[in-house]
């Protein structure tokens, strides 16, 4: 008997709704001329602008089961197993909660099962995954917040206990705030005073007191004949006391017999701290705030590691997230823009994609080359490209440490930059000569873009997020490291503590663990917008896969895609977001560590792509081939890391792949997700190919923001004028974390190709599992080139004549299923009995 037609009505913002069996009136999808070219029933978008398989909301299919030759899904029109997969495969990879939901666990009686998966795609509707992890989630914000509350309004002693100021201003040795406290307002430079106040020689000082700064208006200096600044300052003065130094220990009293009042022996003490006028020496101004010597050996005891300012300039460099947001801001649109000309050329260029990203990296090379050489000219001071004034001007480590420390510094780093250049140089040959199939993944991906343009405004709004968290992220970070107390008692005498003039801040080591939770929460809280970008680009790329192609086997453009996928996000599967986004950024950095070691360091076989080079290049990689082992070994030891069995490769994002379709939680989805990439050698060999290309643009949008951030901070005479409110302390941390952003911001325009393309490889592997008839039906054909069109061909085509015309009472699947529900029956009747 033939089962009753039904229409599949639409729901709300989600795929399509379709109609089974021949509509009045239909003639197919705009522009086909209403032939579908496909066996079975024809499926009819009801609105034009819907398309894909269902994912709301409950299928109103009871006409009877998928198996059941009653059923408008029989057998015969998917040409399948009864089961629907075509394949007879599915089983190996449905687990059994997933099999009890789609199967719908519970009806029982004559009503056969609801069907819940589409038949051709095997794509689930939608259902709320990990809601648990919501709940953690809001917990976790509630009890930072509380927790951020409650240390910008504590206060100990009268005092506050966290104070941004602290961090953008120094203090003397009664822990005022230069130029913010009483007596201090006008005072806004810190200076240390000679150790031997005697001293009288302007230019000369032997030690400095570093245990008691003081404030003063103006760094005192030498300029030409005359001296310029405070001739004297009111200095604090090392403790004096009777005794020897620094215990200074209490003294007993000879002539007072002992005795009186159960005393058995008389001490006396006499301690005493004072202030006095001492002669200052020439000095310069460092970071804005502090006034340190010119002669190299008392600014290196000032700079040094145990010093005033070895650690004190790292916390200080803190308080610059105060007023560098405009920059930052601007830094962000800067990589915004670089980010959309790479990917557009990447995909409109598409045979000569493989140039940009070569032409990138050799860009990254020389600029890193460049870089090492100005590090190593600090041996020269410049000479004899920049005078010694102007070369230390354009070194920064000359503006934060001593001649001494900058040129340990530099030679470091530039050693850094060359190995950096170099390993850019090895990642080029590696890339070059390998680029076909990236240029075909990255066509699929830009053709999928194309039809789907919504997708564009994702990473932007992303961008925008990202920047606003990151400014509240950091803003409230100062407000943790500059918590702190207060110690009055710094008189110590035979281990006593005794309270005096001087007083001294420190830092509250209790407070690690909040900055500890705070900073793994933060970058958790700004890879939830990555994740939530790949799961939208997941989304798309799965209503673009099972969206049919129309006669020109073209597929069709769909529109607001974007916005569905993101509202489906939002309300079904941030549970699964949160919970992927809590770990696969930790995971991200060593998987991408054994990429790059498997991968990009050179062997006997990289090719430059210039001949003449190609001699000088292969002695180079043999070297490294007998250091670090041939190409074969390093992928061979990277492979235990890089299997579908680890967890660096499970907590990836191939996890909201299976999301997506399966909308399963999580946990089950990271490890299906690897089985079904693992089943299929050609997907799994593919996956990941676009790797080079966001690794690139992720360090163009990076280096980008960095340089457009520093220059504007170290050269806008806003940000580096002390007098000036908006003074940024450190603008070589400001860069960095600049850096950071706009790496993070590059990477969501990146996985528009790099995701996009093993979404698509993904939703291929799994057509071809759940139901391998349908595979020719909405492979894209740019996947179908990579794939072979022959290997296609053999899907759609039955090995055997009788294939897939069997009766579905011939499977086992279908007496097992019989058997359940008569002793279901059974069992039920029995209770009703009793």
């Amino acid at each position: 008997m033939q089962g009753p037609s039904f229409s599949r009505a639409p729901l709300s913002a989600n795929g399509p709704a379709y109609v089974s069996g021949p509509q009045p009136g239909y003639t197919g999808y705009p522009g086909t001329g209403g032939h579908t070219g496909l066996p079975g029933p024809a499926y009819a978008p009801v609105h034009s602008d819907q398309y894909g398989p269902p994912y709301e909301g409950s299928s109103p299919g009871t006409g009877g089961s998928p198996g059941s030759p009653e059923s408008p899904y029989s057998p015969d029109s998917l040409g399948g197993s009864p089961s629907g997969d075509g394949s007879g495969a599915e089983d190996q990879f449905m687990d059994k909660d997933y099999t009890e939901y789609t199967e719908a666990a519970g009806k029982t009686g004559g009503s056969s099962p609801i069907q819940k998966v589409d038949p051709a795609s095997g794509v689930s509707v939608r259902r709320p995954t990990d809601l648990v992890c919501v709940l953690i989630s809001l917990v976790y914000l509630f009890g930072m917040l509380i927790f951020l509350a409650i240390v910008k309004n504590a206060s100990i002693d009268g005092r506050a206990y966290s104070d941004v100021r602290r961090l953008s201003h120094g203090m003397d040795y009664q822990a005022r705030l230069c130029g913010v406290d009483d007596g201090v307002q006008e005072r806004p430079f810190v200076f240390w005073c000679r150790d031997d106040p005697a001293q009288k020689d302007f230019s000369i000082a032997t030690t400095l007191n570093l245990k008691h700064p003081v404030c003063v208006e103006e760094c005192p200096r030498q300029s030409g004949p005359s001296q310029l600044g405070p001739s004297q300052v009111e200095c604090m003065m090392r403790p004096q006391g009777q005794g020897p130094a620094p215990e200074y220990a209490i003294q007993p009293v000879p002539n007072i017999p002992g005795g009186q009042f159960g005393n058995k022996e008389n001490f006396f003490l006499m301690f005493r701290e004072e202030t006095v006028y001492a002669t200052t020496y020439d000095s310069q101004l460092l970071s804005g705030r502090y006034c340190v010597p010119t002669n190299e050996t008392l600014k290196a005891d000032v700079l040094a590691f145990s010093g005033p300012l070895g650690l004190e300039r790292l916390h200080k460099g803190f308080g610059s997230f105060k007023d560098c947001w405009l920059v930052m801001f601007f830094s962000v649109v800067v990589a915004v823009v670089v980010s959309l000309v790479y990917i557009f050329l990447l995909g409109s260029l598409k045979d000569a994609g493989n140039v940009v990203v070569c032409g990138c990296l050799i860009a990254v090379s020389i600029f890193l080359l460049l870089v090492a050489i100005l590090l190593f000219m600090s041996a020269t001071y410049g000479s004899p490209i920049f005078s010694r004034e102007r070369y230390m001007d354009l070194n920064i480590f000359f503006k934060r440490v001593s001649e001494g420390q900058a040129l340990i510094a530099s030679m470091v780093c530039g050693c850094i930059c060359l190995l950096l250049s170099f390993g850019s140089l090895s990642f080029f040959t590696n890339v070059n000569g390998h680029e076909t199939k990236m240029e075909t993944l990255i066509e699929a991906s830009w053709s999928a873009l194309m039809h789907m343009k919504s997708l564009f405004f994702i990473p932007p709004i992303l961008a925008i997020c990202k920047f606003f968290m990151m400014w509240l992220l950091c803003y409230n970070f100062m407000t943790l490291v500059s918590v702190g107390m207060y110690d009055d008692y710094r008189i110590v005498v035979e281990g006593e503590l005794f309270a005096g003039m001087s007083k001294n801040f420190y830092f509250d080591p209790m407070m690690w663990w909040g900055i500890v939770v705070y900073v793994f929460g933060g970058l958790w809280l700004l890879e939830i917008f990555t994740s939530l970008g790949q799961f939208v680009i997941s989304w798309c790329a799965v209503i673009y896969y099972f969206t049919s192609k129309d006669e020109d086997n073209e597929k069709v453009d769909i529109r607001s895609v974007a916005w569905k996928g993101l509202r489906i996000a939002l309300l079904y599967h941030a549970g699964s977001i949160m919970l992927g986004a809590s770990g696969i950024w930790l995971f991200r950095i060593p998987r991408m560590i054994a990429w790059i070691w498997s991968e990009s360091l050179p062997h006997k076989d990289s090719n430059c792509g210039l001949a003449s080079l190609n001699c000088c290049w292969e002695p180079i990689g043999r070297c490294f081939d007998a250091c670090a082992g041939s190409k074969s070994d390093r992928k061979k030891a990277a492979g235990k890391w890089q299997s579908g069995d680890s967890l660096l490769q499970q907590w990836s994002k191939d996890a909201y792949q299976d999301v997506t379709i399966r909308t399963t939680h999580f946990f089950p989805a990271k490890e299906k997700a690897q089985k079904f990439i693992q089943s299929q050698s050609k997907v799994s060999k593919l996956t990941g190919e676009c790797r080079p290309c966001t690794f690139i643009g992720v360090l163009a949008g990076g280096i980008a923001g960095f340089v457009v951030c520093y220059c504007t901070l170290s050269f806008g005479s806003i940000y580096n004028d002390p007098s000036k409110s908006g003074f940024i302390m450190d603008p070589l941390m400001v860069a960095f974390v600049a850096f950071f952003l706009c790496c993070h911001i590059a990477y969501d325009f990146c996985a528009l190709l790099d995701h996009m393309a093993d979404s698509l490889l993904y939703c291929f592997a799994y057509n071809k599992k759940f139901n391998k008839k349908t595979v020719d039906r909405f492979v894209p054909e740019e996947i179908q080139d990579l794939i072979g069109g022959e290997e296609i061909e053999k899907l759609t085509k039955p090995q055997h004549s009788w294939t897939g015309k069997a009766q579905p009472d011939m499977f086992v699947s279908t007496w097992s299923k019989k058997i359940h529900h008569t002793f279901h029956q059974w069992t039920q009747a029995g209770h009703a009995e009793h």
